[in-house]
């Protein structure tokens, strides 16, 4: 295993990297790095570089650890749609590669499935250095790519007026009406 690499980086370092980002050697980071890896190589190099994950989990930090997209500058969009898969586009040219996993033949790869199915009560969690073996043995068979072309840009280039809410004096996007979302009683604290 240590003579892989992932996007550049050895597998040795890589796993530093992780733990120093994630805090922890993760699974999903790894697959998530290697698919990264495959989306960065089928899209070629391109200056205006996008991408979207459409899942809350572990594939976001991969993307934020190995490309320059961030949620912070924006070229990180996460869609929480429960898919571990991502797309890196081109913003000007919307032109890009989908990246997913191949459901139908994680069954091949019992520790791989058994960390991806969650709905198994009482299961065991296999250790990491297994299921790391198992992972880079296996990404060739599990990971599908294509091209694709977005609709439209999903990060929003044009800068948003704001202003200060009248009822707590804080800053917010005066799009969302006349007070902040949370003086409009979508507050997640008290």
């Amino acid at each position: 295993m240590s003579e892989s690499v992932i996007c550049g980086i050895p597998y040795k370092d890589f796993l530093i990297r992780v733990e120093e980002f994630h805090g922890y050697r993760s699974p999903g980071i790894l697959l998530g790095g290697i698919m990264v890896e495959n989306a960065l190589r089928e899209l070629g190099p391109t200056p205006y570089l996008n991408v979207v994950t459409e899942t809350v989990v572990c594939l976001p930090d991969a993307v934020q650890l190995l490309t320059p997209c961030t949620i912070g500058n924006g070229f990180l969009q996460i869609l929480d749609w429960g898919k571990f898969a991502l797309t890196a586009y081109d913003r000007m040219t919307l032109n890009g590669v989908r990246v997913w996993l191949n459901y139908e033949r994680m069954a091949d790869y019992p520790l791989i499935n058994s960390w991806f199915d969650r709905s198994t009560e009482n299961r065991q969690k296999p250790v990491f250095e297994e299921i790391a073996k198992e992972i880079l043995s296996a990404t060739s068979n599990l990971i599908n790519h294509r091209s694709v072309r977005l609709y439209r840009a999903l990060k929003i280039s044009q800068r948003k007026p704001t202003g200060l809410c009248p009822k707590c004096g804080e800053s917010y996007p005066l799009d969302h009406g006349p007070t902040c979302t949370s003086c409009q009683g979508e507050a997640y604290y008290e």
